[in-house]
């Protein structure tokens, strides 16, 4: 996309046109802090892409694949078409995202888990595609809820954030070993979601991006591995670099202070006994640093900060600030950055949704049934929380999250039919993450239908 971009657009006047990445954990931040809730109030680009408000209901097949929803014909869908023989419909079915809440998958303690938990990339990207790259998929629906989301702008500014969490997964390894064709694979055709083939028209006839008679040229030299693909460090003439500021800066700056993954590393050179063969030629991605600047950390104006930097100087939003005080402030609480703290801290997050954020969605049916899912990265925690399978483990967890942010949107004052759980009772005790037995427990005050979860953490011996 950014090479035909480039293509495109010549003259001084569009030197600085690229792909917007869609940061969707400012959002999450605005979100946890009160300040809005849904796509369409949370972040200018949902608008400036052409929003949802309007447009008549339809149905409409884009390679292969049937969308349904509100036909927005707003600048730039108005340029539109489903088909090369077909003048085009000039507009795209997107659902309201005045409905569409941001998760809690997206949140910086979330995504913070999701990118450094994994020791590889055969670790990291599965823990990103399932966690906060289908949940976006899912709560904005519409196109963006099929196969066929390519076709809506806003799915290419979802993947360059994901590009990017990407690009901070390996400043954070370095690692100069080769991501062996074995382990691509294994990735990349799990799903067909994160790094697709380029397809004919009405979804027949897949064929390598790099030999299509029309964009071909777009691909010249672009790795076609999924691991040469992911890493910016190494794509030549195709480089590109971004411009980061607060959460995500943080997560940048601070990356080599995360912990290591306690996982071992796959066997990269076993045999592929899960994945189809790749039908695409090999690259000589090498994973080789190609020298280039891949990241700059800036101000809220644009300015490049200088290394080692003060938070304040990188991180401006204020409901950022607020999230990321949080964090530190629980992490120090905790004892220091650790795998089971930064678990903790994703729990806590989810529980937050839950409990003061109007409860956590689930996927649809058809979602489920289409992308070959189970349900949200944080149902799962909460799900696991609530039948005593999982616990939190720090004791003021709630108290202190309702100081720094309110409870928002308490889960009672909604109806809650996004969540098919139901609450403990008072007497659960409920184990400690890792542990067979534990005095750690959850206790469910007799209220707590009303007032919601509330945990007691006992040092443990």
């Amino acid at each position: 996309m950014g090479n035909s971009m480039k293509s495109y657009a010549t003259g001084p006047q569009f030197a600085c046109v690229t792909v917007p990445y869609f940061n969707w954990i400012v959002a999450a931040a605005r979100v946890t802090a009160g300040t809005c809730s849904l796509f369409a109030d949370c972040m200018a680009i949902t608008k400036e892409l052409g929003g949802s408000a309007t447009g008549a209901e339809v149905t409409l097949n884009i390679n292969g694949e049937e969308n349904f929803g509100r036909c927005v014909a707003e600048p730039p869908l108005n340029h539109f078409c489903q088909l090369s023989s077909l003048n085009g419909t000039a507009c795209l079915p997107r659902s309201d995202w005045s409905q569409a809440p941001i998760p809690s998958s997206t949140t910086y303690a979330s995504v913070r888990q999701q990118v450094f938990k994994g020791k590889n990339i055969g670790q990291m990207s599965p823990l990103v595609e399932q966690g906060c790259h289908d949940n976006v998929h899912a709560n904005l629906d519409g196109t963006m809820g099929t196969f066929a989301s390519p076709a809506e702008p806003l799915f290419w500014s979802h993947h360059a954030m994901i590009d990017l969490l990407h690009t901070i997964f390996h400043k954070k390894r370095r690692t100069k070993l080769r991501e062996r064709p074995v382990l691509v694979v294994a990735v990349a055709s799990s799903v067909r979601r994160m790094a697709s083939p380029c397809t004919g028209e009405r979804g027949v006839n897949p064929i390598p991006g790099s030999t299509d008679p029309k964009i071909g040229k777009y691909f010249a030299g672009v790795p076609n591995q999924f691991a040469g693909l992911m890493d910016v460090r190494d794509l030549g003439n195709s480089s590109y670099t971004y411009s980061i500021t607060g959460q995500l800066a943080a997560m940048y700056d601070r990356c080599d202070a995360s912990p290591t993954s306690r996982k071992l590393e796959e066997d990269t050179t076993a045999t592929n006994t899960t994945s189809k063969p790749n039908n695409f030629p090999e690259t000589d991605y090498n994973g080789q640093d190609d020298g280039r600047q891949d990241v700059i950390v800036v101000d809220s104006t644009g300015k490049p900060v200088e290394a080692n930097a003060p938070i304040d100087a990188y991180v401006s939003d204020e409901d950022e600030k607020r999230v990321i005080n949080w964090y530190d402030q629980t992490m120090d609480a905790m004892r220091g950055d650790s795998h089971d703290n930064m678990a903790d801290l994703e729990r806590q997050a989810c529980m937050f949704e839950h409990v003061c954020l109007g409860g956590t969605k689930d996927y649809s049916p058809e979602f489920k049934a289409l992308w070959k899912v189970t349900e949200p990265r944080c149902k799962t925690i909460v799900d696991a929380i609530l039948n005593g399978s999982e616990s939190i483990i720090y004791e003021s967890w709630r108290e202190d999250m309702e100081a720094q942010f309110g409870c928002p949107k308490p889960n009672n004052a909604t109806n809650s039919s996004s969540y098919s759980g139901s609450w403990g009772s008072s007497q659960d005790g409920y184990p400690v993450v890792g542990s067979q037995e534990s005095n750690d427990v959850i206790q469910l005050p007799d209220d707590a239908v009303q007032s919601g979860v509330e945990a007691t953490y006992r040092p443990m011996a």
